[in-house]
């Protein structure tokens, strides 16, 4: 049988779409780093370190190393990819998130920059184009595990980008979750190696900003489970 360019080209995108859909997030999942680095990269796609011990709750984490030498004020490396190429932590997170109920996303960091820095988290497809681009607003101090979380909705006011797209595009189809700062006019051009630790990203069911129960919720549920 022959094909023409036109159907073989439908055919190519059928498939593609196909083998797309195929594949769903883990919802809640976290990756807590148990026994090695999940297959999460650095900022050149090397392994991130893994160390056993002394994440936020004690146990392991991943760490990778950055310098700003070839970086302007303001620029945007990204510096700690979990990307579906990878083959990141089995690839929990690559899926549909809107389908797949994922409304927030949340992860802690450490720095040892001499200032604090902002972090961004870009959501993107395998194939690395278009992507959702989410600041955390708040500073994260130097050498303290800092929780940063994103709200994954498209009212999301932490969504600075969607690279020439929309939210539902870019979350219809997520393969590659990658983070990274803005560069401050402080390290801007510095060779000084500056260390970037990682433990438990997380995606959720609900909003990583509005999934806490009040108090007088948990009380009431406390009350009803002893009644």
């Amino acid at each position: 049988m022959v094909f023409s360019k036109r159907v073989f080209s439908a055919v190519m995108v059928t498939a593609i779409a196909t083998a797309v859909s195929v594949q769903a997030a883990v919802v809640p999942f976290t990756e807590d780093f148990v026994a090695d680095n999940a297959a999460w990269k650095d900022a050149v796609n090397t392994d991130l370190g893994f160390v056993a011990a002394g994440g936020p709750d004690g146990s392991g984490y991943v760490t990778g190393t950055f310098d700003f030498q070839a970086q302007a004020d303001g620029a945007t490396p990204v510096l700690l990819r979990g990307q579906d190429g990878f083959d990141s932590s089995s690839d929990a997170f690559v899926g549909n998130w809107i389908a797949d109920g994922v409304t927030g996303f949340s992860t802690y960091v450490r720095h040892n920059a001499a200032v604090p820095l902002t972090f961004f988290t870009r959501f993107v497809s395998p194939f690395n184009f278009p992507g959702g681009v989410a600041l955390d607003f708040a500073p994260v101090l130097p050498n303290t595990w800092t929780k940063i979380t994103f709200d994954i909705s498209a009212a999301s006011p932490q969504f600075i980008s969607f690279e020439s797209s929309d939210f539902n595009t870019v979350f219809s189809n997520i393969g590659n979750v990658q983070l990274g700062v803005s560069v401050p006019t402080a390290l801007a051009g510095s060779t000084t190696v500056v260390t970037f630790d990682l433990d438990q990203p997380t995606i959720t069911p609900e909003p990583a900003t509005a999934g806490l129960m009040t108090v007088g919720a948990l009380l009431a549920l406390r009350r009803r489970a002893s009644a």
